[in-house]
């Protein structure tokens, strides 16, 4: 039986649940506040959430069966990262048609992330034990880690009275996803 405490793989399935996580919770909290900042209504802004939301679902059905199909999953999670990356450079946009396709990119970022961290738990064990506990490793620390960063996020947009620092943020931890 492998120890996931020791183990260098389990840490980095640990990393990328928590680093996803972070993006999902932190993009559902705050996409309303930058939307809105950037000049959409409230009305609007709610729908664009609700698009993001939709465009995760059909990510949840692919990713799965593509993933355990392929030996390794690095490519998806490397594109995860880089979607997740153009999405926030979306938003920084002001036209309106470049940040409805930044919200349907994190959606699609945000299903393909979540998807690919729980076939992880899987993919990289070799028994039902490993798994279990590979998969209470990430998840514990990985939820832990996605609790602050909506928390971290809204601090800095507090401290700096702008969404450059925690997109800057934001940006670095999708480059370490990648």
């Amino acid at each position: 039986k492998t120890n996931m405490w020791g183990s260098f793989t389990a840490w980095q399935v640990t990393d990328f649940m928590g680093l996803q996580s972070l993006m999902f919770y932190t993009i559902l909290t705050w996409l309303p506040d930058i939307l809105q900042t950037s000049g959409y209504s409230e009305s609007e802004a709610g729908w664009l959430l609700s698009l993001q939301l939709f465009a995760i679902i059909p990510m949840t059905f692919i990713v799965p069966i593509s993933a355990g199909k392929m030996e390794n999953q690095k490519l998806l999670g490397a594109l995860t990262g880089i979607v997740f990356f153009l999405g926030v450079l979306g938003l920084m946009s002001s036209e309106w048609y470049i940040i409805l396709l930044a919200v349907i990119l994190l959606g699609i970022a945000c299903g393909t992330g979540f998807s690919l961290s729980m076939m992880f738990f899987t993919l990289r064990t070799k028994s039902v034990f490993e798994a279990a506990d590979l998969s209470g490793m990430a998840q514990s620390f990985g939820y832990l880690l996605a609790a602050l960063g909506p928390v971290m996020i809204g601090v800095l947009q507090d401290v700096f009275h702008s969404w450059t620092m925690p997109f800057i943020l934001l940006l670095i931890a999708f480059v370490i996803i990648g």
